[in-house]
């Protein structure tokens, strides 16, 4: 008998974990498959009959509006439910909500804040309190406000890249008026900072390419399975595409004194040199880095304020850049 009521007891806790909050939900049908996928067997019937003892005692609502009754958590209940979080749990989600809200779409804000709050009712209880509001975060660079995804789209992308499935979407290219319907096999999403990707192929470009989700619209997971090139591996594509690596390069720069300080703070690499140039106020750092597209932007970041030396061929394109951008305000 005892035997009887953990297997009850583990069966039951394990389809309230399958319930998804609202505005989400699930049927019978598909808890007796997820109950099924992780070795509990249940019966439409059971399940029907756990889940009106829970409701009771458990915030789970059912939508009966339909032929087919729809379960799901009410709003900002999971959370009462998990172990209580710690202060360095509580902190973290407490800085990650007021500092990389811009980084993450809407809907997966909305999605943690029931996380979010609990994390502030424990901390308003603790000396820590204080501590997300006597931290800042000055931006690297000028931030632009993130382009608005509907939720809808990015619940399909996930789904359809979670089950390997197509993905039919209308799709509007840069430049172009019109959107047109198009079945993209999903290979994963790529975060450039406020921008979300879904890095796909599609029957016009069967190698991977970038999608922005702000783009989409009407979407609808398919049932074909998706093809995915042999060996693909979306770090590696990540890698490349934000680096876009032309091999190991012996840099030598020259820096006013002032801004070499923050390259001998932060070293380009471990094998790095440092020496002032006589009768200057400048210095002469070398380094042993990747030529690639990031090391490219730093140094144009960087302006009047470091000379490339050599390679020639990366001295040239820094000339050539600066040229562009000279004869642009010229004009």
């Amino acid at each position: 008998m005892q035997l009887e009521s953990y297997a009850t007891l583990d069966r039951q806790w394990t389809m309230l974990r399958l319930i998804p909050a609202e505005p989400q939900s699930i049927t019978v049908a598909a808890l007796v498959d997820g109950l099924r996928d992780a070795g509990h067997k249940a019966t439409r019937r059971t399940v029907a009959r756990d889940l009106h003892e829970l409701s009771p005692r458990f915030p789970i609502v059912v939508d009966d509006s339909g032929k087919t009754h729809r379960w799901s958590w009410k709003k900002k209940a999971g959370v009462d439910f998990l172990p209580r979080l710690n202060a360095s749990q509580c902190l973290a989600l407490a800085v990650v909500r007021k500092h990389m809200a811009m980084l993450l779409p809407k809907s997966v804000l909305d999605d943690l804040a029931p996380l979010f709050d609990a994390a502030e009712r424990e901390l308003a209880s603790s000396g820590w309190k204080d501590w997300p509001s006597r931290i800042a975060v000055a931006p690297p660079a000028f931030a632009l406000l993130p382009p608005r995804i509907d939720p809808k789209v990015l619940a399909d992308v996930q789904h359809a890249i979670a089950r390997r499935v197509k993905l039919i979407a209308k799709y509007r290219s840069v430049g172009a008026r019109a959107a047109t319907r198009r079945s993209f096999d999903p290979l994963g999403l790529l975060l450039r900072g406020h921008l979300v990707y879904l890095i796909a192929l599609t029957a016009e470009n069967p190698e991977p390419r970038q999608y922005a989700l702000q783009r989409m619209r009407e979407t609808a997971p398919g049932t074909e399975r998706c093809h995915e090139p042999q060996g693909f591996s979306m770090r590696r594509y990540a890698r490349d595409l934000a680096i876009a690596p032309r091999g190991w390069i012996r840099l030598r720069l020259h820096f006013h004194a002032r801004t070499a300080e923050h390259v001998r703070e932060m070293p380009m690499s471990k094998y790095q040199t440092w020496r002032p140039i006589e009768g200057t106020d400048k210095v002469e750092v070398c380094a042993t880095v990747q030529d690639d597209l990031q090391l490219k932007r730093w140094l144009l970041s960087l302006g009047s304020e470091a000379e490339v030396r050599e390679p020639v061929h990366l001295r040239k394109e820094m000339a050539e850049e600066m040229r562009k951008a000279l004869r642009a305000y010229d004009a």
